[in-house]
């Protein structure tokens, strides 16, 4: 399939005509968008001139699909988070926008690059028109089951090229910035990035991956701001506890999926007792150590609960981000301080030179600490 690109207006692209799509399939306005995109291929078909063909290639995505993409992208739509924070490091100036927003105190830990690239919002919060108007010639979904694959199956039918990319869990990592560095041409620095993820993920591997069962310290995971819903041992979400080095005090009894999270009372929890607990946010950390009903708890009394830095996402996960790499290392040093030690600042520093080319402040390195 060849696209054209508007000679005069290099930032509009439009997709060939389209089939129906039928009744009830897709997006209530895929329809309405089919006469624009008539209209283009008959001005193509009138003027021949005014239209250019893109040189395209095909690539295969991180779900195994083929997809014919244009050799030259320079304008790409990412509809999901994970992604496109991996993509914020490699290609920002191919990015036509984040799918969420981010706050001021976010934007002061991101490049300028990074943090003044418009919010266009993610594929539930986006109408395909707008889509249309932004002349992408890529887009970028998240492969996990459920809602990406319908949107890619809408964008296809609209005529835009749509590729899946893994974003979990951390061990594709390496893989999915290969992936992006291939299909923007950006290789060599995509290298280096899946080096230094895969480079992390050896050294854990090596050191606390390798500690016995009985050396292993036993740890709940507060995933909510009550800290009573958590994720459980093999969910993709609370994998960090289990890289880290960590025994999941929750078995698994269901599917993993995208929303899944397990529900605990404090009753199940003085039973379980857990050596250590980590909190996805600081706040949650702050309620279990002040509240009187946690206070019970081995962890609490021993001083070990934890709080996952948090800017300019948090590192643990909602959102995933290659910031896990930080996130395990850190986690792994409070757990086992001796079997594996960590420079915070000196870690936190290198990581931003590589993945966005900054230098912190002391007081920056501070900010993060705290």
């Amino acid at each position: 399939m060849r696209r054209y690109r508007w000679i005069s207006n290099p930032l509009t692209t439009f997709p060939p005509p389209l089939p129906p799509t039928g009744r009830g399939r897709g997006w209530g306005g895929a329809r309405r968008m089919l006469s624009a995109a008539g209209l283009a291929a008959a001005f193509c078909l009138l003027i021949p001139l005014a239209c250019r063909p893109l040189a395209a290639r095909e690539i295969t995505d991180m779900a195994g699909r083929k997809v014919v993409v244009p050799d030259d992208i320079r304008r790409i739509y990412v509809a999901y988070d994970p992604p496109a924070i991996f993509l914020s490091a490699l290609a920002p100036d191919l990015m036509v926008g984040f799918p969420f927003p981010r706050s001021p105190a976010a934007s002061h830990f991101l490049p300028p690059a990074v943090a003044r690239l418009p919010t266009v919002g993610g594929m539930s919060r986006i109408a395909p028109e707008k889509l249309l108007g932004l002349g992408i010639d890529v887009a970028i979904a998240w492969n996990i089951r459920g809602q990406p694959d319908q949107f890619v199956e809408q964008m296809t039918a609209m005529g835009t090229p749509t590729l899946m990319v893994d974003a979990s869990p951390f061990r594709q990592y390496p893989a999915a910035f290969r992936f992006l560095g291939q299909l923007v041409h950006r290789e060599e620095r995509a290298e280096r990035l899946a080096r230094a993820l895969e480079d992390t993920m050896a050294r854990l591997d090596a050191t606390v991956g390798a500690l016995p069962p009985s050396r292993r310290l036993r740890v709940y995971y507060a995933d909510s701001p009550d800290g009573l819903k958590s994720q459980c041992a093999t969910a993709f979400r609370g994998e960090i506890v289990r890289l880290a080095g960590g025994l999941n005090v929750l078995p698994c009894h269901g599917p993993d999926s995208m929303g899944a999270s397990v529900g605990i009372n404090l009753e199940t929890l003085f039973t379980l007792d857990p050596d250590a607990i980590v909190a996805r946010t600081r706040e949650t950390a702050r309620f279990i150590r002040e509240d009187p009903g946690w206070s019970h708890l081995r962890a609490v009394r021993d001083g070990r609960v934890y709080a996952f830095p948090s800017l300019p996402f948090n590192w643990a996960e909602r959102p995933h981000s290659q910031f896990k790499m930080l996130a395990l290392q850190w986690l792994a040093s409070r757990l086992y301080p001796d079997d594996f030690p960590f420079d915070f600042a000196s870690a936190v520093r290198d990581f931003y030179r590589l993945f966005y080319g900054m230098e912190l402040t002391d007081d920056d390195i501070a900010r993060l600490r705290d």
